[in-house]
């Protein structure tokens, strides 16, 4: 059904196509009416007839619409037998029943509207001339295209639509997929240096059981948010990079933070992220040492990594494909990754604030 109390947005839709369609057909009937009385020596028509033709046009445009839209679905030359025969039947109840309508009401509208010396007798359609059966063909066509144009359309923004909301959800799960988690052998490592640490002095596992428990309490409940506070990112990696120092004993990390950011947030583990990268890098160095340098400026982060002992290149970052792939989903034409050094690379993201 064109017009269906569930479908609202499809109601209305209709309902635009059909003042369209009135709209047209009031022009048509405009046409008509400067047609036949400007061209010769008599008036042929007036204006109440128009009138009264374009009411009934408008009407039983919908009985076409229906009857198109109930086989639009089926074969085409199905489509095209089942209309032919309703062109049939609704020629035949126009040019009988329908005529006969129109003049009744025509005729009474005359006698409200103008004095019997001033009364015009219908020009009524007749189906027995030829000129007229062609015409019927002509709008009943008109009003197939109308229709088919306009199931086209909404058809089209249908798709469109689901299209633009599958893409949406596609991206919003490719980043979800892309949601940083840190890497498994970090718990395994920890809990194996717990093991170590509690056979040695149970007292001495307590602290980075604590560490331990706020880093899962933060991936678990904190770290499934879009967005979150940059102070609470930040205390996370304190603690992640206190665990990770304890069970590695070749690479170390230092983060330092300056400058204002109780308003800013951040992707959830996106420093982890980084951190887990440098942290997993196979290199023969040995007892290197990272500061994570963080400054803030109004909505501008700037990470400063920097490989104290000298003895590690960063380049490996710029050509991390999957990092870039992260940031430019999350932070599309917002950051910014340079290589100041060998030993020294700068990230710069613009972050969004708190609203």
């Amino acid at each position: 059904m064109l017009l269906s109390v569930k479908n609202k947005a499809q109601t209305r839709y209709w309902l635009n196509v059909f003042a369209w369609y009135a709209l047209a057909e009031a022009c048509i009937q405009l046409v008509f009416f400067f047609i036949l009385n400007n061209f010769g020596s008599q008036r042929i028509s007036i204006i109440e007839f128009h009138l009264v033709m374009w009411c009934f046009q408008c009407l039983l445009i919908w009985p076409i619409w229906w009857v198109a839209s109930a086989v639009i679905k089926k074969n085409i030359l199905v489509q095209i037998l089942l209309n032919l025969l309703f062109y049939a039947l609704y020629s035949y109840i126009w040019f009988g029943a329908v005529q006969d309508s129109i003049a009744f009401l025509y005729d009474g509208l005359q006698e409200i509207t103008r004095p019997k010396t001033d009364r015009q007798a219908p020009y009524l359609d007749r189906g027995y001339e030829f000129s007229f059966l062609n015409y019927q063909l002509l709008k009943h066509s008109f009003r197939l295209a109308w229709f088919y144009l306009a199931w086209y359309f909404y058809n089209y923004k249908e798709e469109e639509t689901k299209r633009v909301a599958l893409a949406v959800a596609n991206k919003e799960l490719e980043v979800k997929l892309l949601t940083w988690h840190l890497n498994p052998s970090f718990y395994f490592k920890t809990i194996s240096n717990l093991k170590c640490l509690a056979d040695e002095k149970p007292i001495n596992a307590a602290q980075p059981i604590l560490l331990l428990a706020k880093v899962m309490e933060y991936v678990i409940y904190e770290a499934k948010e879009k967005l979150i506070d940059v102070k609470k990112e930040i205390h996370f990696v304190y603690n992640y990079t206190a665990l990770l120092n304890q069970q590695n004993n070749f690479k170390k990390f230092e983060t330092l933070a300056e400058g204002s950011y109780e308003k800013l947030k951040i992707s959830p583990l996106l420093l982890a992220g980084l951190i887990d990268r440098i942290a997993g890098e196979n290199s023969r160095a040995k007892h290197q040492q990272f500061i994570l340098q963080l400054s803030f400026a109004d909505t501008e982060m700037i990470l400063l990594v920097n490989e104290k002992t000298g003895q590690n290149n960063l380049d490996f970052l710029l050509q991390d494909k999957e990092l870039n792939r992260h940031l430019m989903e999350l932070y599309p034409n917002r950051f910014s990754v340079t290589q100041l050094n060998n030993n020294q690379l700068k990230l710069s993201i613009i972050l969004d604030e708190e609203n």
